[in-house]
């Protein structure tokens, strides 16, 4: 039986022809590629243990200049005891010494059975323009991933996953037929087979399994990763986790983030290492990193949810806030010092902040939108405002997401009308999860979603857009003196959506601007 999978490896040619159902089988995550540099890159994929259980054959790895895998191409072998059931059977291969600025095509072989061809670019060392695309917040049971089968279209040098990759909850699903039943039976994430289950069903999308083959991703976290808004108590030594049943429970929050960790790891392409056995749960892994593009970019990955400490005020929804905001911290000190020092040493043209949550302000009626964003945490919030401007750094783009909105935003010094721009602010909407139009509470305040869009620019006047109707993603482009943000819309409910380019803006590194263009 041939699947219909018909990939664009090109973008002029639709150079991947049917592929057998053995490959599924076999390879039923498919492949990816991760954490890309100049002449290294991470290549992942999982065998289905069914299958390895039987045969216990190695796995090959073959990688070539060209799609046909003809001509120069280089062999690897994995060995059989590599595929275990330590690890879900998910493999990690970090290719090295490899040529800036090409392209190469990839695939595995297990017991005779190839998997789908997948494609990376190395960094280019010289470049004066590169595109990225930029995705979040994607559950499964909201929607489908027909934003990945369009980007898998796209000319782009790799894509940027600001987290929620897998949400831990399922209490109802919008498309029935993906609805989430955990192997524990509860609506929520208890243990390690919670977490695995959860990232082969949402790998089991062949939308995203093609995304993943046709591009290299670079992975952040979120919060549901692991669990909704949770924070770390620095007094008792362990994770808050106000929505679950472990909470309170010190050895159960433990094991339940070594296991949320774990699974993150086992599942995507990082090129980073674990320490599940250090006496310190803040070292277990080290998530945040830098990707520099030749003199051109450097790419800033931040961790917004492993060393902040609890939301402050109580109520993190429509919060009236309070003095605590001024005594928080998100980054924690040892991310904070290793953040600032990178934007400081930058000698690049542009420093690309992936930063997972809003960083701008954002009130409604005298009230904080959301405090479990940047609101909630001003004090921090202002010391990097405070050393941005006092070194005048002033080529910084912040990539956000989280809030389930497309949000574009002239970050001001302290948030006053008439301030200089500091930097922008790019949000991408969510890929699949519910947003603010799928909701009823905002009709306290409105009549309209539109208006309620209209209510927070007005009160935010450094908010240029504001849009929480659409899903889909981003794409930023960068070119020596520009920064143009894409926002890409596509209806989730519908497989075959086409897309549609929701609105555009450009931001001015020099004049210091944003201008819209669509």
């Amino acid at each position: 039986m041939l699947l219909a999978a018909s990939i664009s490896l090109s973008l002029n040619t639709d150079a991947f022809s049917l592929l057998s159902e053995d490959s599924f089988s076999v390879f039923p995550q498919g492949i990816a590629s991760g954490d890309p540099t100049e002449n290294s890159i991470v290549l992942w994929t999982r065998v289905n243990p069914d299958v390895h259980r039987k045969l216990k054959k190695k796995l090959k790895l073959y990688v070539s200049d060209s799609l046909e895998f003809s001509g120069n191409v280089k062999t690897f072998d994995i060995s059989s005891e590599m595929i275990s059931s330590v690890n879900d059977y998910t493999v990690r291969f970090k290719l090295r010494r490899l040529i800036p600025g090409k392209t190469y095509y990839y695939r595995f072989e297990y017991g005779g059975v190839r998997s789908i061809p997948g494609r990376f670019k190395t960094f280019p060392k010289n470049t004066d323009s590169i595109s990225i695309a930029v995705v979040t917040c994607q559950h499964y049971a909201d929607g489908y991933y027909t934003a990945y089968r369009h980007i898998s279209k796209k000319d782009i040098q790799f894509v940027v996953h600001l987290g929620d990759q897998i949400y831990e909850v399922s209490k109802f699903a919008k498309i029935p037929e993906r609805k989430i039943k955990f192997p524990s039976g509860e609506y929520i994430a208890m243990d390690i087979e919670d977490y695995r289950y959860l990232y082969r069903t949402y790998l089991s999308d062949k939308d995203y399994q093609v995304a993943r083959a046709l591009h290299p991703f670079i992975y952040l976290w979120d919060d549901h990763e692991f669990a909704n808004d949770y924070a770390f108590d620095y007094r008792k030594g362990y994770w808050n986790l106000p929505n679950h049943p472990y909470n309170k429970n010190r050895n159960r929050v433990l094991e339940l983030r070594k296991a949320a960790i774990k699974v993150w790891y086992e599942y995507s392409p990082v090129d980073m290492h674990l320490n599940l056995s250090d006496k310190n749960p803040l070292r277990w892994i080290k998530v945040y990193r830098s990707f520099n593009v030749g003199n051109f970019m450097q790419l800033i990955c931040t961790d917004e949810r492993s060393y902040r400490n609890i939301q402050p005020c109580k109520k993190i929804f429509l919060s009236k806030g309070c003095e605590e905001q001024l005594k928080t911290n998100m980054l924690g000190n040892t991310q904070k010092l290793w953040f600032f020092k990178k934007l400081k040493n930058s000698t690049f043209l542009w420093n690309v902040w992936a930063n997972e949550v809003l960083f701008s302000k954002l009130k409604v009626f005298d009230l904080y939108y959301k405090l479990d964003t940047w609101d909630g945490y001003i004090k921090e919030r202002e010391e990097i405002l405070d050393f941005l401007k006092k070194n005048r750094i002033f080529n910084t783009v912040i990539i956000s997401g989280d809030l389930h909105a497309a949000v574009v935003s002239n970050v001001k010094y302290r948030f006053k009308k008439d301030e200089e721009t500091i930097c922008p602010e790019f949000m991408t909407p969510a890929l699949s999860s519910i947003n603010l139009s799928e909701r009823k509470w905002w009709k306290r305040f409105s009549k309209s979603v539109e208006l309620f869009e209209s209510l927070q620019k007005f009160q935010n006047p450094w908010i240029e857009y504001i849009n929480h109707r659409i899903w889909g993603y981003s794409i930023l482009h960068l070119t020596n003196e520009t920064a143009r943000f894409t926002i890409f819309s596509v209806n989730k409910y519908r497989k075959d959506s086409p897309e549609r380019k929701e609105a555009e803006f450009v931001y001015h590194r020099l004049k210091r601007e944003i201008n819209r263009l669509l």
